[in-house]
């Protein structure tokens, strides 16, 4: 009989922690493990993706960043109902009611998984602050917690989480899905309005041509969050339109759009051209394939998705350090301390001043490093031995 396995996750809208369910589920072998996942909150496009390929996918429709009766119920009800050999839970809040309402319905085998490593409780709700505290009380009762990052692990035992219960398993990814492509950067350019498509008298498309080839687009792909400092982003992109004016900037993920008030105003009028929000898609791959650099600007995840998305499409990055980032790019692209907007500049403006050639051989350096130590079947093939060794010995740690 395959394994049972629930997964509980705050919400199946696009993010890493849920990228990263989605890539899991995918893989795994479906005859030794059956995997149902439960949203606190609603669908997703994640879920609705999972759901077409034939996952059971189950919806409490509790409202973001609070509980409700009826939702709790749901819950605990599913959970007696359907007794998994595993309960997977994924971010602070799963893990919190996953614990407890796991424990009452029964299921020994029970895994937390922490995706970043470090938060600044001041910029969150008070109720995610509590939602930690607790967690780190009752850190002794999950049978193993997982994370991407050994920074994760050494932040979180500071906090107070018992330091004998941790597994490491990085992100993995699909270099098939994630790769150089290279008419991408022409028809993003197209998309942005930055080039022509179709006919054109042969000396005017050689004049695009030229110019799309001057242009360069940096990119920084998240949604919208405190953690991910858009605004240190901004500040950076300027002072390097400062230096260079051939530099574009591309910002996709959810909330990242024009609409956002609070992100468009700290963008210059006298920049507002350069900078193009594309809010959340579902082409990442072709808009990561067509920048000329990457960039990760948050100051506390663990493994940013969109490090190694990028390196394996052959963009070189720029990272801040923190989490495993730093060990992730290794020498296929430049690091910089968090919430630094000159040093990230600077770091930009090096790749640019390199020259495409020098560039283009960092990518493919990248992409070769993610296949050695960060392929998604390493990724998939851990989580399995995990959860088989749980089943097999009751508890692994």
């Amino acid at each position: 009989m395959p394994i049972r396995v629930v997964h509980l996750i705050t919400t199946l809208e696009t993010g890493g922690a849920e990228m990263m369910l989605e890539r899991l589920l995918c893989r795994m072998r479906s005859d030794d493990f059956s995997n149902e996942v439960v949203s606190l909150t609603d669908i997703g496009s994640v879920g609705r993706r999972l759901m077409n390929q034939g996952f059971g996918v189950h919806v409490l429709g509790m409202p973001s960043g609070r509980l409700t009766l009826r939702g709790l119920v749901r819950l605990w009800r599913l959970l007696r109902l359907e007794k998994p050999t595993i309960l997977q839970t994924w971010l602070y809040h799963a893990d919190l009611l996953g614990l407890i309402f796991g424990k009452l319905a029964g299921i020994s085998n029970i895994c937390w998984n922490i995706r970043c490593s470090y938060i600044e409780l001041a910029k969150y709700r008070p109720s995610t602050k509590w939602t930690i505290r607790l967690c780190s009380f009752l850190s002794g009762l999950p049978a193993a917690m997982i994370t991407n990052s050994r920074e994760a692990v050494r932040f979180h035992i500071n906090l107070g989480y018992k330091a004998n219960r941790w597994k490491v398993i990085p992100n993995g990814f699909d270099v098939e899905k994630f790769k150089p492509r290279e008419q991408a950067k022409a028809k993003l350019l197209v998309e942005l309005g930055l080039s022509h498509k179709g006919n054109t008298e042969r000396g005017e498309q050689k004049r695009f041509e030229n110019r799309r080839n001057r242009l360069l687009l940096i990119g920084f792909i998240a949604r919208y969050d405190p953690m991910k400092d858009h605004s240190t982003f901004i500040k950076a992109a300027c002072l390097v339109l400062q230096k260079r004016r051939n530099v574009h900037f591309v910002l996709a993920g959810r909330d990242v759009t024009w609409g956002n008030k609070i992100m468009a105003g700290q963008i210059p009028d006298a920049w507002k051209d350069h900078f193009h929000l594309l809010g959340e898609r579902s082409d990442i791959q072709n808009i990561t394939a067509a920048l000329d650099i990457a960039s990760s600007v948050s100051y506390g995840e663990g493994f940013p998705n969109i490090i190694g998305e990028a390196m394996a499409s052959g963009v070189p990055c720029v990272v801040t350090d923190v989490g495993d980032s730093a060990a992730i790019v290794g020498d296929t692209g430049y690091v910089v301390p968090s919430n630094d907007a000159a040093a990230l500049s600077s770091a930009c403006l090096k790749l640019i001043e390199m020259g495409g050639v020098r560039r283009e051989e960092l990518g493919r350096r990248a992409r070769k490093r993610i296949g050695q130590h960060y392929a998604l079947a390493d990724t998939v093939r851990e989580y399995q031995k995990l959860y088989t060794t749980l089943v097999r010995r009751r508890r692994v740690f």
